[in-house]
């Protein structure tokens, strides 16, 4: 295999998996994942929104102000 393809298959594992869900309306407790799209979001101690299947974290809008 050439050096050219052996460079592209690491590129291609290192590439951050797209959105399962794309939406602009921000994101609420117990709606689905935006990055699994099989965990549902709930509060952390910090008040950020968490998927517990994939550790997403979404911070910023989503506490009390």
């Amino acid at each position: 295999m050439p050096q050219d393809e052996k460079q592209k298959a690491v590129y291609i594992w290192e590439q951050e998996p797209e959105p399962a869900v794309q939406s602009s309306e921000p994101l609420k407790r117990d709606a689905l994942c935006p990055q699994c799209g099989e965990g549902h979001l709930d509060y952390d101690g910090l008040l950020d929104l968490v998927c517990p299947k994939c550790g997403f974290t979404a911070s910023g809008g989503g506490g009390c102000t």
